[in-house]
């Protein structure tokens, strides 16, 4: 197993409906290659883990790398797994606002920002405990 996340920002404000079209068109392309994980939006950024075979995962990430709904990849972690951590959410997916981390210690600095913060960024394992308080 194998696992990658990344955090991008929107090439602008995208409405509930694109997003619900993002995660209607992710579920169905990652159902047929089974890919699991999880998107989050915040203020015009993306955080997303992707879980699967390694080969799947890397073809999955170069796909969504062309997406032009977003720009400033930076790829926090790339590693093996034991087993996935979103096992049968072919895409998990929530919108945050402030409020919902603002009881979460971790994210004190960023609560009011964006997931490509240099809070995150330089410390990938707050991008993990992120996406799996979200997942329970």
């Amino acid at each position: 197993m194998h696992y990658l996340i990344y955090v991008s920002s929107a090439s602008y404000l995208l409405e509930d409906a694109e997003l619900k079209d993002i995660l209607g068109k992710s579920r169905t392309n990652n159902a047929m290659v089974d890919v699991t994980g999880m998107l989050l939006y915040k203020n015009g950024s993306f955080m997303q883990v992707l879980e699967g075979e390694a080969d799947t995962v890397t073809k999955t990430f170069a796909r969504i790398s062309e997406d032009k709904r977003h720009s400033g990849i930076i790829v926090l972690c790339e590693e093996k797994a034991e087993s996935r951590i979103f096992q049968g959410w072919s895409m998990g997916f929530q919108t945050l606002t402030p409020g919902d981390v603002k009881d979460i210690p971790e994210f004190a600095e960023f609560k009011n920002g964006r997931f490509t913060d240099p809070s995150i960024v330089e410390n990938p394992h707050v991008a993990v405990k992120l996406l799996k308080t979200f997942y329970q």
